[in-house]
């Protein structure tokens, strides 16, 4: 073993520094070290205790909703609209109806035959029978509404 680490510090001898930049190298290090192992070790404690607490909490159950609202959607509100046979809005894209160019709602899910589908795409096209979801202040679904009857 000895051995091996004298031929390991022979090839390497070009590589490292000379031995004076070396020594002073090393107490910086060691120095550095020393100085900031109280700081390391809050750290690591901190890092620590959070990982504990977010690890013990339970996730959440099945389909339950977050508890807050994040404060830019508290002037927002949510309204089911049935899509009726004869709605202007059977049959067309939502790209085509331009929901929120006209009225500044839009379309935040469509419940068809039983299966969700959650933020629909612009080419997503609405059937007789979907109910949907549209998002909006109060103003805005009241648009909506008269728009898709």
């Amino acid at each position: 073993m000895a051995g091996l680490t004298i031929f390991g510090l022979t090839l390497s001898s070009t590589l490292l520094p000379p031995f004076k930049i070396l020594i002073v190298l090393l107490a910086v290090v060691a120095l550095l070290t020393w100085l900031l192992w109280r700081s390391s070790i809050r750290i690591y404690s901190k890092a620590q205790i959070a990982l504990q607490e977010t690890l013990s909490q339970p996730p959440p159950a099945h389909g339950e909703k977050a508890a807050a609202i994040p404060a830019l959607l508290r002037e927002a509100d949510l309204q089911a609209l049935t899509i009726g046979e004869h709605s202007m809005a059977a049959r067309k894209l939502i790209r085509e109806l331009a929901l929120r160019t006209k009225t500044g709602a839009s379309v935040v899910g469509i419940e068809r035959a039983g299966k969700a589908i959650i933020n629909p795409g612009p080419d997503e096209e609405l059937l007789p029978g979907d109910q949907i979801l549209i998002i909006g202040s109060a103003e805005q679904l009241v648009s909506a509404r008269a728009l898709m009857a």
